[in-house]
Order: structure tokens, then C-alpha cells, then sequence
């Protein structure tokens, strides 16, 4: 999946021993609260990997780079053989999504088969994912929330009190999978216990993790319209400058960038992904740096210069995949999931489409290059509270089922649908059908995360070129100096984020003179930002990082 949309931001999480239960919790995590990861360990599942017979990947997988298989095995093993809805009564989840939104219960062949299969039915409530914040703001406020329902990290950086509203409206889950008590939902249990721990929430485990890559996102190109035009990949943010006056041609109704360069101008030039220790053994967030105002002054050039789609610069949250599958739209940034996505989506109705990734590049020709890492998990799915323990040990049934790895007849059925259906296997390869790219749409696997693996053979190349690309990214890795500690982002900070990038956003459209980053970054340190500088310095002395 596609893992920053307004993809950004450091997912800070609470911790669970420096929390007290009762009224004063909730002024506590006001102020931000913090502890090393492997303190929670008590709260999470004791990791037990599920293994599948036979199942070796093609190309060996390390710490931060995904196994690769480059074919699809000839058999899956049926990881969960009792259906795990029993009570009868229908689910209902919401969701984000990134693309076209399928027919529903009813019309939905997909749909029949898993629920059969799941012995019960899910109603989804799918949202538009590029404005999926939004609703979610508005449907915690309200309380009044699904049985299940999936939020990315990216949104809940944004929300000030999550962890209160989290507390307040989900169940807590370690009575269910702390520990050896996990062992009923095997494949919860697969996951890595990084991931759960970030699942914590004011001392409670309350989000089923979406395991992450360590990348949060790339740049990338359709490589036809480039080859077409005679040009390469860029290597710098110089070289992106030229590709935007040869691409863009508004008569041609094509346009060199979408949305999202301006995180990849911000790694570019070096600015941290969130907090930077200084020589003096000070931090620094990455707005005040000299490295983010460069980035500012850099995409404010490309905009100026007409070089960004005009869906994009009238709309920030713009759908970038449908101008990117038209060929309107040449060079952006997404997620690595997002690669996949593009090729099933439209590769079918334009076999000449061809998505390449961009090698990590600096600003300048020869300068340093770094990748940002990402936190262990991405995305959470939380379960309603108050549905009573036969209820929630449904639900964490349902999710165990969605859970199942690569190389399980049910990672297949949610991922691809029905062979024969929704896709065929022609060569050991799949090839979806009209019918499986109308109706299979990223929904029951919103339900649950899995461990992370890198097979999408039916795309020719795509498994070698992504695992070559990881290969690369992963010795530029930068962390943090939080890497491993659970910080809980302190609330004034938390509701400052949205504010100041939406005037960031401003100043690059025109709306707002450039010279005016250093005043709003001035007001992010007086309403918040130097509290938090504090407070995470505490933190880092406390973890020996300062």
C-alpha cells in the first residue's frame, strides 16, 4: 500500500509505564509521554512465526529489504480452516482508499466469495483516502464509531487528543493476545513485536498494526512518457528543475509533477523527517531547519514555473494516480505499495504504461543522500469498545483470517479474488481480469497488516526492481534519535501540524511570499514547538541520546 499521502510525519505513540490509570491521565497525555519500546513487551503477543512449507524466497530478504519471490507458488497452504464469524451478525468497517471505489454488497462478486469463506458479512464504509482525515476527525468527535475501523498514521498525527478518543472508544486487546494468549489468533502473532508495540495507546494495546516498510516513500516516473521524450531519470533536484521545462506542455495537457515533491525536496536537501540532534547536543525539528526552508524555496520555483499539474495546485489532496495513469502527469511521490496499485490499475487498458522508481537523489549534483525511516507500523486497525469479550474475540478472529502472509490461500482470495473469476494464472503468473480489476479493491485487507513481502511476479521486473531499490535505499537509511523509544507527540504540537504545512502549502502556490516561512516557523515554536523541543529532549537524555 501506498504509505504517505499526505504521507508524513513521525508517529509518536504513548508509552505504557509512565501512564496511571484515572483522572489525571488525560492531562498527562496532554503533555506528551515517552518510554523505550521494550517495556511494553508485556502488553504485546510473544512473536511466534508462522511457517509455510516449502515457501523460500528468491531473493533473501535483510533488516530493512523485503524477501523477494519472483514466482507465485504452485500450491497455498490454507492457513485458518474454521470460519472465523460465527455469531451472525454483519461487521461493519471503514476504510481508505486510493482509487476507484467498487461495487457494493449485493453487486460485488468479490464480496460474496470472502464472506462466504468468512462465514458472516463485512459492510464497508470505503472513504477517499486523500481526504480520509477529515471524516476521521469528524467520526471520533461524534463517538460514534464502527466495529472496526483502519486509520493510517499519517492521519492520526494530526488529531490532538487521539490517544483520549482511542482510550474512550476502542477495546483494549491484550487480554486477548498479550503474551502466550495470542496463540489463538496464530497469524496476529506473526507479526513483528516492533509493530505491536506501536500499537500502544495511553498504556493500552488498542491498534492491530500494519506492519511498515522502512521507506515512506519514492519518486516516481512513467518511464514510457519519458523514453518518448528522449529524457532520464533525474539524479538531482537540478536535474528535476529541466525535466519540468521539457515535460510540461499545457496544449499537450501534460504536466512534469504531481503532489508530494515537496516531502522528497525536503529529504533531498537533507532536512530530518522530524527531529535532528545539533552539535550543541540540542534538537531541532525539520521546520527550522535551513535544509526544509531550501526545500520551500525550491518547489516554490516549480510551481511558479507552471510545472505542476493543475488538479494538484488547485487541490493539494488531488487524486495524483488517475492524472499519473492519463500520462497528464509525469513524476511524483508515493508510497512503494502505490507501485503495484498503478500497474494493476491501469497497465490493462494501456499495456505501453510503465512505472519506474527513482533512485534516492540529493538536491545538488554529488551531495549527500539519505532516505528517511519509517516507524514500525503505518497504519492501525482499532476494534468499537463495549461489544463484549465473545464479540471482540470475533473480530480478532476476522482480522487473524486477513492477516494471513504470501503463500496462504487466504492472502491470495483477499489480495487477487477467485482464480478463474477475477484472475487467471497464465505461466505462474497472475493476470487479472476485467471483472477482478472492477470489483477487487484493497477492502478486507484494511482489516488487518501482515508482514511484509515483495511478490508481485505477475508484473514483469517489478520484484527485482523493487528489491534492488530497497537494497539501495536501505544503506542511506537515516534514523532519528527516537528509534526505538515510544514518544506520545504532545498535543499543542500534534494540532500545529496541519496549520503550519497548509501555509507551507500556501507559500508555495503564491498565496504567501516566501519570506514568510521564518515568521510561521516562529509561530510554531511560541504555540508549542519549543515546549515539545523540551519535553523531547527529556526524553532523548532519559534513552542516553543526548
Amino acid at each position: 500500500m501506498a504509505t504517505n499521502t499526505s504521507r508524513r510525519g513521525f508517529l509518536g505513540l504513548v508509552g505504557a509505564s509512565v501512564l496511571v490509570a484515572g483522572c489525571a491521565e488525560k492531562k498527562q497525555l496532554s503533555k506528551g509521554t515517552a518510554v523505550a519500546a521494550d517495556k511494553l513487551k508485556s502488553l504485546v503477543p510473544t512473536r511466534i512465526p508462522f511457517e509455510i512449507p516449502g515457501l523460500k524466497p528468491d531473493l533473501p530478504g535483510a533488516e530493512f529489504v523485503s524477501p523477494g519471490f519472483l514466482t507465485r507458488p504452485a500450491t497455498m497452504v490454507q492457513a485458518v480452516t474454521t470460519k472465523p464469524l460465527t455469531s451472525g451478525k454483519e461487521v461493519t468497517a471503514m476504510t481508505p482508499l486510493w482509487g476507484t471505489v467498487p461495487p457494493g454488497l449485493g453487486s460485488n462478486s468479490y464480496y460474496d466469495y470472502v464472506n462466504e469463506r468468512l462465514g458472516g458479512v463485512v459492510r464497508f464504509n470505503i472513504s477517499d483516502g486523500n481526504t480520509y482525515g477529515q471524516k476521521l476527525s469528524t467520526l471520533l468527535a461524534s463517538g460514534d464509531v464502527p466495529d472496526m475501523l483502519m486509520v493510517p498514521n499519517w492521519e492520526l498525527i494530526k488529531i490532538a487528543h487521539f490517544t483520549e478518543a482511542a482510550n474512550k472508544l476502542f477495546a483494549d486487546l491484550s487480554p486477548f493476545l498479550a503474551g502466550d494468549k495470542a496463540k489463538e489468533f496464530p497469524l496476529l502473532a506473526n507479526y513483528d513485536t516492533a509493530a505491536w508495540q506501536y500499537g500502544v495507546f495511553g498504556g493500552v494495546l488498542q491498534g492491530i498494526p500494519w506492519q511498515n516498510d522502512p521507506f515512506p516513500f519514492a519518486t516516481f516516473v512513467r518511464q514510457d512518457i519519458l523514453n518518448e521524450l528522449g529524457l532520464q531519470q533525474p539524479r538531482s533536484g537540478d536535474d528535476l528543475m529541466a525535466l519540468g521545462k521539457a515535460i510540461t506542455d499545457p496544449k499537450k495537457k501534460r504536466w512534469a509533477f504531481g503532489g508530494g515533491m515537496e516531502q522528497e525536496m525536503q529529504r533531498a536537501f537533507g532536512a530530518p523527517r522530524e527531529w535532528r540532534k545539533k552539535s550543541d547536543g540540542t534538537l531541532e525539528y525539520k521546520y527550522e531547519t535551513a535544509e526544509f526552508a531550501a526545500s520551500i524555496e525550491f518547489m516554490t520555483k516549480v510551481f511558479e514555473a507552471g510545472w505542476v499539474h493543475p488538479d494538484i495546485v488547485a487541490n493539494k489532496d488531488a487524486d495524483n494516480k488517475a492524472v499519473f495513469g492519463s500520462g497528464q502527469m509525469v513524476i511524483y511521490r508515493d508510497g512503494l505499495g502505490a507501485w503495484h496499485e498503478n500497474l494493476g490499475r491501469f497497465q490493462a487498458d494501456n499495456p505501453k504504461f510503465d512505472m519506474q522508481i527513482v533512485a534516492p537523489y540529493p538536491a545538488k549534483p554529488g551531495g549527500k543522500t539519505i532516505m528517511w525511516r519509517n516507524e514500525p507500523a503505518s497504519m492501525f486497525v482499532f476494534i468499537k469498545k463495549g461489544l463484549g469479550d465473545a464479540r471482540t474475540r470475533e473480530l480478532l478472529a476476522l482480522s487473524n483470517w486477513c492477516s494471513a502472509p504470501f503463500g496462504t490461500q487466504e492472502y491470495e482470495l483477499v489480495f487477487n479474488g477467485v482464480e478463474g473469476k477475477h484472475y487467471n494464472v497464465k505461466d505462474g503468473k497472475i493476470e487479472q481480469t476485467a471483472l477482478g480489476r472492477k470489483e477487487v479493491a484493497p477492502t478486507y485487507l484494511f482489516l488487518s497488516g501482515r508482514p511484509n513481502a515483495n511478490e508481485k511476479s505477475q508484473y514483469k521486473g517489478l520484484v527485482q526492481a523493487q528489491y534492488d531499490w530497497q537494497t539501495q535505499a536501505s544503506k542511506i537509511l537515516e534514523s532519528d534519535p527516537f528509534v526505538g523509544i515510544r514518544v506520545e507527540t504532545p498535543s499543542k504540537m500534534a494540532g500545529l501540524a496541519t496549520p503550519t504545512e497548509d501555509k507551507m502549502q500556501e507559500i508555495l502556490r503564491g498565496k504567501r511570499p516566501v519570506s514568510e516561512w521564518t515568521k510561521i516557523v516562529k509561530d510554531w515554536q511560541e504555540q508549542g514547538g519549543n515546549e515539545a523541543r523540551e519535553f523531547y529532549m527529556k526524553v532523548a537524555r532519559e534513552n542516553g541520546r543526548l
